[in-house]
């Protein structure tokens, strides 16, 4: 009977500490998936501050509102223009197309936890996948699922997988409002992205600022001015030192020395005869 017990003690031990393990590298897997999923955003929630932030004067911004019913495209579609440097990735890093940037719906329909499909945050550029190579080789085949074209014929690279939603506002300072759309030459005061992750319910936000330009009144004076009055001065030093004899080159060469005088050595006495 004493046996029993013990065995029944030792069974219950057994299973309470297997329990224990199995959770804690169940916990110790999915914060790791969250922690991978975490950096991901967090990469690229800096690309886009170092491109918002460092636009060039060239660039324009243009916020399309798609039609959400349509099949194969995501709500938005943010294209930057005249800046090469945004989003420097595929064959040309540095690139003068236009760079759009949206979503695309996951090929095999995943959905999460709560019934949201889930979509690929991914870029497209006219150069990102070129027709052939530098030795003359296809690159462009027919491809099926993420890597295959849109409706347009537009190549897609994906950027963050797990991606339930995503939207940007711009910020119009002079009417305080954040607008959906945006085909203004002018940049927006503040940009501004709301992301929805898998098995999530809060958004991700993040709002940056843009460059100001600012137009400096200049002082009047140009360097072609100045130079050309340092010339005249050089000029005119030169030549007034061409008259008076031993002192005239100040302006120009320097003076030569002059070689000292011999002294005259007297003559000898001569003898009385």
């Amino acid at each position: 009977m004493e046996i029993v017990i013990a065995m029944t003690i030792l069974g219950m031990i057994t299973g309470t500490l297997f329990a224990l393990i199995q959770g804690s590298v169940k916990g110790a897997a999915q914060i790791e998936v969250i922690q991978r999923e975490n950096d991901s955003i967090n990469r690229l929630l800096d690309i886009c501050r170092k491109t918002f932030t460092t636009m060039p004067s060239t660039a324009t911004l243009t916020l399309t509102l798609l039609d959400p019913n349509s099949p194969g495209s995501s709500a938005q579609e943010l294209t930057i223009a005249g800046a090469p440097h945004s989003f420097g990735f595929g064959f040309n890093p540095l690139s003068y197309k236009d760079t759009i940037l949206g979503l695309r719906p996951d090929p095999s329909g995943a959905t999460d936890q709560n019934g949201a499909v889930m979509n690929y945050l991914c870029l497209s550029r006219e150069d990102l996948i070129p027709q052939t190579d530098e030795n003359g080789m296809a690159l462009r085949q027919e491809t099926t699922g993420l890597s295959a074209p849109d409706e347009q014929g537009r190549y897609w690279m994906p950027l963050l997988p797990n991606v339930v939603s995503l939207k940007w506002l711009f910020y119009k300072e002079a009417d305080d409002t954040w607008v959906e759309e945006w085909s203004e030459s002018n940049w927006p005061d503040l940009i501004k992205i709301e992301l929805v992750m898998k098995d999530r319910t809060t958004p991700v936000t993040m709002a940056y600022s843009v460059p100001t330009l600012v137009l400096v009144a200049g002082n009047g004076t140009s360097s072609t001015s100045t130079s050309s009055s340092n010339n005249n001065s050089n000029q005119g030093g030169g030549g007034g030192g061409g008259g008076g004899g031993g002192r005239g080159n100040q302006g120009g060469t320097p003076n030569t020395p002059r070689p000292p005088d011999q002294p005259q050595t007297p003559n000898p006495p001569r003898p009385n005869q």
